[in-house]
């Protein structure tokens, strides 16, 4: 019965959490990553930005005892056992892991790059130096998706049939500068999530279908919507209808995923989506075979909890705690790969129809 499930939605702490070096200072540090290891006790020992006022910003905010001066000071202080986590836009991850000690251990911001080429590059320098990596691709550890990502490897869905991903929600693309001069804006910023996820869920897709549209609402945005379809032959269905521009209030809102399977399903509420700025919790129901629908209490949310999980699993695989590194950068490429796969989809069309 549905009731009596206990699926797991947190990732254990390391025993000997380790300490971290913050490479960059924006935005997504102060409101998701400081406060994710703030809540589980991961100590920070500094922060480098290449705006200083930034850096010293969060760091005052978040009481990090130390404000490098450069990335190569906070390399020389980093100890035997410090991870580096590059909270860095895609063009900068490069030259960044280039500069990381040989043998050190690192969390990188996603993209891995700003495209499959420049991921490649990354993935051999870190090859090269010996680099322990994991990918910041934390939708995995959301609480609300380990604990759909329990229910399918116990088997209690059966096997997955579907999984459909459907957005009707606004994003203020405004709120981010760099977004106009993008090539490619919603597959690789937004849903490159949600293709990282299904790939944990049902493996890799024989082959995609993808097609980014703009808005007139954002004339200088590339894109600003996509429709995507993940082909796994006859197995499952899986598509993505994903409407960043709907904006009439929020009646009609639609943030839901919903993975079915043959012997029940899971419903998820993006709740952190129905206003970008004032974020509701999410809802997960679950329903088995000879139950009923049933809400799932869920232990936190994407932010911050996500983000200190995936440090966690990093850490804790470093220490040999963990035997699997779930967003490795061995497998963040071939995430990489479906990105770089959709793009080519969404710039070649589809299929023209043949005249009868």
């Amino acid at each position: 019965m549905t009731a009596g499930l206990n699926l797991e939605q947190t990732w254990p702490m390391p025993s000997r959490p380790r300490p971290i070096t913050l490479i960059g200072a924006g935005d997504i540090v102060s409101s998701a990553h400081m406060p994710a290891y703030r809540k589980i006790g991961l100590p920070v020992a500094g922060i480098f930005d290449l705006d200083p006022a930034k850096a010293r910003a969060v760091a005052d905010q978040f009481d990090i005892p130390v404000v490098y001066e450069s990335m190569a000071a906070a390399i020389a202080a980093r100890s035997e056992d410090t991870v580096f986590d590059l909270a860095l836009p895609p063009v900068a991850i490069l030259g960044a892991v280039e500069q990381l000690p040989v043998g050190s251990v690192a969390l990188i911001q996603k993209p891995l790059g700003a495209n499959l080429a420049a991921a490649r590059q990354i993935l051999s320098a870190i090859d090269a130096r010996k680099i322990t990596a994991a990918t910041n691709f934390q939708l995995r550890y959301t609480p609300s998706m380990l604990a759909i990502r329990d229910a399918v490897r116990r088997g209690l869905l059966g096997d997955i049939v579907e999984l459909e991903v459907r957005l009707a929600v606004y994003m203020p693309w405004e709120m981010w500068s760099f977004i106009p001069h993008l090539d490619a804006v919603e597959i690789p910023l937004h849903s490159i999530h949600y293709l990282d996820w299904i790939r944990s869920i049902l493996g890799e897709p024989d082959s995609v279908y993808a097609k980014a549209v703009p808005h007139p609402r954002y004339p200088d945005l590339k894109d600003a919507r996509s429709s995507i379809i993940l082909d796994y032959g006859p197995k499952a269905r899986c598509c993505l209808s994903l409407n960043h521009t709907y904006n009439y209030g929020p009646k009609h809102i639609d943030a839901t995923i919903r993975v079915e399977g043959t012997r029940g399903c899971a419903h998820l509420d993006l709740g952190y989506l129905h206003d970008y700025l004032k974020p509701v919790p999410e809802k997960l129901e679950v329903i088995v075979e000879g139950g009923e629908w049933t809400t799932i209490p869920l232990v936190g949310e994407r932010v911050p909890d996500a983000f200190g999980a995936v440090m966690s699993n990093l850490q804790r695989f470093a220490a040999g705690e963990d035997s699997v590194l779930d967003t490795d950068v061995h497998d963040s490429i071939r995430t990489m790969a479906l990105v770089d796969a959709c793009l080519a989809s969404s710039r070649l069309g589809g299929i023209v129809p043949q005249t009868v």
